[in-house]
């Protein structure tokens, strides 16, 4: 084998290996008390970039991610929900109905108190762990 091929299948390799080569962007989507957690991997440029449409079929938005690729959104009404979600070098990575839980003051102030006391692991909405 010539050197030439060796470095061809070489790059090759590289370029179809998972992980090396140019992931694409995905979102993982909790639904929770009125409440829905966007989380954003793989985007290339800055996350922030990307917008997220906690209802789209009933009171659209377009919220900004944080920085660290991940955003809350509150006060969504429960039941069956679309979200998107969309980066500008992606265009849209998530497109799911998710079910949302109707508010519960009294669950979420317990839960507060469990995150605050360092009990995550006892907190009973997974948009708040």
């Amino acid at each position: 084998m010539s050197a030439a091929a060796a470095v061809l299948s070489t790059a090759a390799i590289i370029l179809t290996t998972p992980g090396i080569a140019g992931a694409a962007a995905t979102a993982e989507v909790v639904p929770g008390r009125a409440r829905v957690k966007v989380t954003v991997h793989g985007v290339p440029v800055h996350p922030e970039s990307c917008r997220v449409d906690p209802d789209a079929d009933g009171n659209t938005q377009s919220l900004p991610l944080e920085p660290s690729g991940t955003m809350l959104a509150h006060n969504v009404a429960p039941g069956p929900r679309r979200v998107l979600v969309w980066c500008p070098d992606g265009g849209i990575i998530y497109q799911n109905i998710v079910h949302v839980l109707p508010a519960d003051p009294v669950a979420d102030a317990i839960d507060m108190v469990f995150r605050t006391a360092g009990s995550s692991d006892r907190v009973t909405d997974p948009t708040l762990r």
